[in-house]
């Protein structure tokens, strides 16, 4: 596809998301990167040349203590995520969103996203508020509906994004050739 064409793939599926507001966009760090990144500090510092063999054998055992913390730290657990939220409109580069908090525009936010796929793991994402509109129906279930631009976004987590979109935009219209014709095997005539 060309970059017009996946501009305008966009859809209104419905998929659960956790965010937090950050102060800004600095803030954000992917997965656990600012615990690893101290422990690249600490293993940075300059420590002196063992002599004896305990010695040896305690810098031995603290480089195996630094690399155990290190892999613990980036299969620990998930960031933890202070508000939930569905998403209305998604897209490659952005999604909207409803809620009852008062966010400005031009706010950050990093994301916790799940599609419901078979992966369904937690893509974590960084994002912009773009705009706030205020429904102006009374029966409207959210208060504010915000529209987000993705920040920092991999571009694995982008493609799963867009496979996703594809794969609920074909079901209509492949369900609709079959009711039209009738015929739920339906095959083509050569």
């Amino acid at each position: 596809f060309n970059d017009q064409r996946r501009k305008g793939l966009r859809a209104s599926l419905p998929a659960e998301f956790y965010f937090n507001i950050l102060e800004s966009p600095e803030d954000y760090s992917r997965g656990q990167a600012s615990v690893i990144r101290r422990l690249g500090a600490i293993d940075a510092i300059k420590v002196p040349t063992p002599k004896t063999e305990s010695q040896l054998l305690l810098s031995r055992i603290d480089q195996k203590l630094s690399l155990l913390v290190g892999l613990l730290a980036e299969s620990s657990s998930r960031k933890s995520y202070t508000n939930h939220a569905v998403v209305l409109d998604i897209s490659e580069f952005g999604l909207s969103f409803g809620h009852a908090l008062d966010i400005p525009a031009e706010s950050y936010i990093e994301i916790g996203l799940q599609l419901p796929t078979a992966d369904s793991r937690m893509m974590d994402i960084a994002g912009r508020i773009i705009h706030v509109k205020n429904p102006a129906e009374d029966n409207s279930p959210y208060r504010h509906i915000y529209g987000v631009e993705f920040t920092d976004v991999t571009a694995k987590d982008q493609n799963e994004i867009v496979q996703w979109i594809f794969s609920h935009q074909r079901y209509p219209f492949r369900r609709r050739r079959e009711l039209t014709t009738g015929n739920l095997f339906f095959k083509p005539r050569l």
